[in-house]
């Protein structure tokens, strides 16, 4: 009898050890579980994380395609008349340039090429319009062509209110002859509000031919869309190697019938071409104004 409980008690104990191992096994596991858990909610976390860094990088994105739109136009307009000198760009008249007539005019953009005395000398930062010199096929020079009674007539009465015509004054236009062809007659001088430069101010106000490049406004690219297909305007201005001719005022090698320009590229051409030429060729108004 003795013996039987001592088995019984034995096998009590053994039992009673399976639990507590069994127990103890059941607490180690919860650990694991727990570690789990914390798993699942880092994971969740990075997401959360990512999703934060994502976010955070779109304004950055924002702002390099500000930068970059900010590349496209590398200059920066100065808006007191009075602080600005050669180089820099100034806002002056209004003009259609977008070729959406519906919205109004746009305001002119000038650059300065020279300051002294209280007036600066500046000329159109793109070419306003698309067209030629003269209009029939007769002698001509600065003095009798087309362009220069456009310029001070046309172009003068849309672009500018009274209060701006006031200040622009009326220059004293030297006929100077093309340097590379002393024969071809310039004509006589005359006294102008607008004008284009001579062959000797594009070499004397612009570093080099990289200056010189002009891009057409928009309004003069849908003038002529299949010479400027691959330019547009204001975005042109730094990403494209090549921009519109611009005329000159000084004549070409063959006289009365050749006038000067400045190439897509730059390049001033003193040899000229026919000024009934209607390809690329656009205007840069010039003239001097008073900032006093």
């Amino acid at each position: 009898m003795r013996n039987k409980k001592r088995f019984i008690a034995l096998v009590l104990a053994v039992l009673l050890a399976f639990s507590l191992c069994a127990c103890g096994t059941r607490t180690a596991s919860g650990p694991e579980e727990s570690k789990d858990t914390s798993t699942d909610i880092s994971g969740a976390t990075e997401t959360e994380a990512s999703s934060d860094v994502s976010s955070s990088q779109e304004p950055s994105s924002t702002a390099s395609e500000s930068s970059e739109k900010a590349e496209e136009l590398p200059y920066t307009v100065v808006t007191s008349l009075k602080d600005a000198k050669a180089g820099d760009v100034i806002v002056f008249g209004a003009y259609e340039q977008d070729g959406d007539e519906s919205d109004g005019k746009e305001p002119l953009e000038w650059l300065v090429l020279a300051g002294e005395n209280g007036s600066l000398f500046v000329i159109t930062l793109y070419g306003v319009e698309h067209m030629q010199f003269h209009s029939s096929l007769n002698k001509v020079t600065w003095e009798t062509s087309a362009v220069r009674a456009w310029l001070n007539n046309d172009f003068l009465g849309a672009a500018f209110s009274a209060s701006e015509t006031a200040k622009i004054k009326t220059t004293h236009v030297i006929a100077e002859k093309n340097p590379q062809y002393p024969n071809s007659p310039a004509g006589n001088d005359t006294d102008d509000k607008v004008f284009l430069l001579s062959v000797q101010e594009a070499e004397q106000y612009f570093a080099d031919n990289n200056a010189r490049k002009c891009a057409p406004t928009a309004a003069a690219i849908a003038s002529e869309p299949a010479v400027f297909s691959n330019m547009s305007a204001k975005a042109w201005y730094t990403k494209q190697s090549y921009g519109c001719s611009w005329w000159l005022r000084s004549p070409g090698m063959f006289k009365d019938i050749y006038v000067s320009y400045v190439g897509k590229y730059g390049d001033i051409t003193g040899g000229g071409q026919v000024y009934l030429s209607g390809t690329d060729f656009c205007v840069r108004p010039a003239m001097w104004i008073t900032v006093e």
